[in-house]
């Protein structure tokens, strides 16, 4: 059997790298991975906050990992209306003009890039790879702990492939998929993948997930694994239906898709009102280990980490960091008064304004020091009210209204009353509005796939976001862009000077 040599110690390269340039590093202490046990401690020290095989959650190897871009919520805050930029900032207000800057008005006008997150996601996708196929070959007879291995190396690589059709993809152009790698060594540094098709794309990602669903028909989930759990599966899976529905790929069976795979997520699980239990799956300094039904998969992130970092985010009165946490107060009114969702998410300070705090950093009188958050992907308030859409979608009118009102359960106490769209589908995107609130890229994409219009007035000129808007997906990287002759930049983005 082929052994492969593995970096213990990684260097920040990953970070910059180019999805061709992964491997193209200058090794620092090697170490053989040829048995399944080595391969689940290369998955676990990429993922760190996996559980390793003794239920721990300490680096295996090396201290340095790469893994997907989870903390967007900053990139995408600003984009969707949820952030506004902070007028305290001398750094991006001139106070003496009463204008915004340069790189504010790029903001707010929806012109930013995200280079960083396909560099990581791509940079995260070459390992991925090697241990998919490595570990189908590897030294060993514990099979069940190959297929663990294998299928959560799956479930990340399908994750990760949705995610950057999400932000690199227009939703009506077919042929601006992403490229697509499946083996870990395919020419690194020369590589010119061309774009697949999204429909391509999709399948590959479907595929991946059904693959890990038959891993789990052979060899049930147990204790060692993350994403490797039927639950989170069928979750993304009808996250992964419902954003397809209304794409450029999207095929009938979609919203039923949807709906079948939402049930599953859903089973045995309920919504209770309850504001400790909902305070509790917010709050950043509790347990990780702990489980509840309103999340499948609850990431929680410590001091001055990577993978979640709420602080920089919401300062409110500095005179350097960017974010406002005042909420509009049209938003802010839709909340009900005995909505658990506003106890959690809004705190009143002492001169009467309502900052946004959804984390829980009121505990510390200087709250800017506070560090970490939560990341839960494909919490089941999502898969919820997908299944509610998509009984909508499907003309199911009746059962979307129950669907609704079961989810509705679990934040209000007078539900007939909770009501304030005349429409069905407009509660339901509604609730969606006010459940995922500063909660990664939640609105924005619900914006992307709906086709939303938005308009803004910075510095006195009006900016429109159109339906289908070229900005509703990033840029290619200019630094892809320059090495890989194949690839084509997204339309519109392609006549702009990056």
């Amino acid at each position: 059997m082929k052994k492969i040599y593995i970096l213990i110690a990684l260097t920040s390269l990953f970070f910059v790298q180019s999805c061709d340039k992964f491997l193209d590093l200058k090794p620092e202490n090697i170490r053989v991975v040829s048995t399944v046990e080595d391969y689940r401690d290369l998955l676990a020290s990429y993922m760190r906050l996996l559980k390793t095989v003794d239920g721990s959650q300490k680096p295996v190897l090396g201290g340095y990992f790469i893994y997907p871009n989870f903390n967007v919520g900053s990139v995408f805050a600003y984009r969707s209306g949820e952030l506004t930029i902070n007028k305290n900032s001398s750094s991006y207000y001139d106070a003496t003009l009463g204008e915004y800057k340069t790189s504010a008005v790029n903001t707010l006008t929806w012109m930013g890039t995200a280079d960083g997150i396909w560099n990581r996601y791509y940079s995260f996708l070459g390992p991925i790879n090697m241990i998919i196929q490595g570990i189908t070959t590897a030294e060993g007879e514990d099979e069940r702990l190959r297929d663990y291995v294998k299928g959560e190396a799956l479930v990340w690589r399908a994750y990760s492939y949705f995610k950057l059709l999400q932000y690199f993809s227009p939703y009506k152009k077919n042929e601006y998929g992403v490229p697509v790698y499946l083996k870990p060594y395919e020419d690194p540094g020369n590589a010119m993948p061309e774009r697949k098709s999204q429909t391509e794309v999709y399948k590959q990602i479907l595929d991946d997930c059904q693959e890990v669903l038959s891993l789990m028909d052979r060899t049930p989930s147990t204790t060692w694994n993350c994403a490797y759990e039927p639950r989170f599966i069928h979750g993304m899976l009808a996250s992964i239906y419902c954003y397809k529905a209304m794409s450029v790929a999207a095929e009938e069976s979609d919203w039923q898709n949807a709906i079948d795979h939402a049930d599953k997520a859903m089973t045995g699980r309920s919504f209770v009102r309850d504001q400790e239990t909902y305070n509790a799956i917010f709050d950043a300094p509790a347990l990780q280990a702990f489980t509840n039904d309103e999340f499948y998969l609850r990431m929680v992130d410590g001091f001055n980490s990577q993978i979640v970092d709420v602080a920089g985010v919401y300062y409110q009165t500095s005179t350097t960091s960017q974010a406002n946490a005042y909420p509009e107060p049209e938003l802010y009114a839709l909340y009900k008064e005995d909505d658990v969702r506003k106890t959690t998410f809004f705190r009143t300070q002492t001169d009467g304004s309502i900052i946004y705090d959804k984390y829980n950093l009121s505990a510390s009188p200087y709250p800017w020091w506070a560090s970490g958050g939560i990341i839960m992907l494909f919490r089941t308030a999502e898969t919820q009210l997908i299944k509610a859409e998509a009984l909508y979608r499907l003309g199911k009118t009746a059962e979307a209204k129950d669907a609704l009102d079961f989810f509705k359960t679990g934040r209000y106490l007078d539900i007939e009353n909770s009501y304030t769209e005349s429409d069905l589908l407009n509660e339901i995107l509604k609730e969606r509005k006010l459940e995922f609130y500063h909660e990664q890229d939640a609105w924005w994409l619900d914006m992307k796939r709906t086709e939303t219009r938005m308009e803004r007035i910075v510095n006195g000129t009006l900016y429109v976001l159109e339906p289908d808007d070229y900005r509703y997906c990033f840029p290619i990287p200019q630094s892809e862009m320059e090495k890989n002759k194949k690839m084509l930049q997204n339309p519109g983005w392609d006549e702009i000077n990056l």
